[in-house]
């Protein structure tokens, strides 16, 4: 019986999500954007800023987000609940079938097969710049640096030899799979943030186990602590979880813990499809 490889079966699992992900979800974002696009020519463009951008997205945990930019329309000047609700009667009127919902930020479209695509409404001014509707108000508030994050990611990404994008689609699998209560999910931009920070200095070896431990590790204990959003959307990536030391950091913090024993333990083809859920 041939030895079991850790790293090798990551492989697999890359190599099988990006085949069975890459083209629907390209499909159903340019069939959202034409849609958009079509009704009253509101959005003049479109700009990936989640994980499709970054090249993080998996199924599951990932936050694929659309930025709609409307510019020079009868919308510019409208608050984002208007905004908000325009595109949710846009994509309402095009995909009957689908669930769409309405958020603090986006608007959310749900999928049969379980793929979830936030669509967040933007506006572009001469003086301000790119705008998104600010967390728990009525305004519109400034991104300084719309791509700032995703080129910080590709950096370290390069710098670690294009291994840092992989070891994030593979850690939000398993998170996806190991934290099972909603309420208790991890963000995928929160999970990438962590990433940059945990391997901005690294000089460990490039293997995905490997990697996936240190990652989890640093988690650990950087969760505890909110980390400053540089791209001006909100003030902090993970305010979701709260204050430092809050209840639902310490909750984090022991998944990211548990993860890592998980992955440190995992010795056989069942341990690894029961870390990632898959069936046997």
């Amino acid at each position: 019986m041939p030895q079991f490889n850790f790293n090798e079966h990551c492989e697999k699992v890359l190599a099988r999500a990006k085949r069975q992900n890459a083209q629907k979800l390209t499909g159903r974002l340019d069939s959202l954007c034409e849609a958009l696009r079509q009704e009253g020519n509101h959005v003049v463009q479109t700009k990936f800023g989640g994980s499709v951008q970054k090249g993080t997205y998996v199924t599951g945990l990932s936050d694929v987000d659309v930025l709609l930019i409307v510019n020079d329309s009868s919308l510019v000047n409208e608050p984002p609940a208007k905004v908000k609700e325009y595109v949710r009667k846009t994509i309402r009127k095009r995909m009957p079938n689908n669930p769409v919902q309405v958020g603090k930020l986006a608007v959310t479209v749900k999928y049969a097969d379980g793929m979830e695509i936030q669509l967040l409404p933007a506006i572009r001014t001469r003086s301000e710049g790119i705008r998104i509707a600010r967390p728990g108000a009525r305004k519109w508030s400034k991104i300084a640096h719309p791509d700032g994050f995703a080129d910080k990611l590709a950096k370290v990404n390069t710098a670690k030899g294009g291994r840092v994008v992989p070891v994030i689609k593979l850690a939000k699998a398993i998170a996806d799979s190991f934290i099972t209560r909603k309420d208790s999910k991890i963000s995928g931009y929160h999970l990438e943030s962590l990433a940059i920070d945990a391997f901005q200095g690294y000089q460990g070896k490039l293997g995905s186990k490997v990697m996936l431990d240190h990652l989890f590790k640093y988690a650990t204990k950087a969760v505890l602590k909110p980390i400053v959003d540089s791209t001006g959307q909100s003030r902090y990536v993970d305010e979701y979880l709260g204050s430092a030391n809050s209840q639902a950091r310490q909750r984090a913090s022991t998944h990211f813990g548990q993860m890592r024993g998980k992955v440190n333990s995992c010795d056989s083809t069942r341990d690894f499809n029961a870390l990632f859920g898959i069936a046997n």
